[in-house]
C-alpha cells in the first residue's frame, strides 16, 4: 500500500531535507506554512511513498532536522498574566504524519 508522508519542519532545515530526499530519489512537494503557537515559518513537505520506502525517508528527515530553542511571542499570552510562563521553548526538528493512500498517480 502507498503512503503519504507529511513532514512539518522548520524553514531553516527545508533546503537540507529536500536536497537529501531528492538525492535519495524521492519526489517532494514543498508548501510554505506557519506554526500556530510560535508563529514561526515552517515548511510542510508532502512525499508519496511505497511502504518499504517510509522508514528510509523518515530517517533522512530526522538526520537533517535540528531541535531549536525559540522565544515565545508575547502575543501568545494575550489576555493572561504571563510573568510565570516560560519565554523560551525547545521544540523538535520535525512533526511527521504517515497516512495510507489508495493510489499514487504521477502524470
Amino acid at each position: 500500500m502507498s503512503k503519504l508522508v507529511i513532514a512539518i519542519i522548520h524553514d531553516e532545515d527545508a533546503g537540507n531535507v529536500m536536497g537529501a530526499l531528492h538525492e535519495a530519489g524521492y519526489r517532494v512537494t514543498r508548501l510554505a506554512s506557519r506554526g500556530g503557537f510560535l508563529r514561526s515559518r515552517n515548511t510542510t513537505l508532502l512525499v508519496g511513498l511505497e511502504d518499504e520506502q517510509v522508514g528510509a525517508a523518515i530517517a533522512i528527515i530526522e538526520r537533517n532536522c535540528e531541535p531549536r530553542t525559540e522565544q515565545v511571542p508575547i502575543e501568545a499570552f494575550a489576555g493572561m498574566e504571563a510573568s510565570w510562563l516560560p519565554t523560551e521553548v525547545t521544540h523538535g526538528g520535525a512533526t511527521i504524519f504517515v497516512l495510507p493512500l489508495d493510489e499514487i498517480r504521477r502524470l
